[in-house]
């Protein structure tokens, strides 16, 4: 379960990265969004271990 969530959100991610809405940010717009992504993701994978 935690491992699909981690999955789930990596691939929310990457999409995101590839939408057009992304153009119109700014560099430290797009690294701030990666960062609070960033530590969700380590969270459920860290789940996954633990679980």
């Amino acid at each position: 379960m935690f491992c699909s969530q981690a999955r789930e959100l990596f691939e929310q991610i990457v999409s995101s990265l590839d939408s057009d809405s992304i153009c119109g940010l700014e560099h430290s717009q797009i690294e701030s969004k990666l960062l609070e992504n960033e530590y969700e993701l380590l969270r459920r994978l860290l789940q996954t271990k633990i679980f």
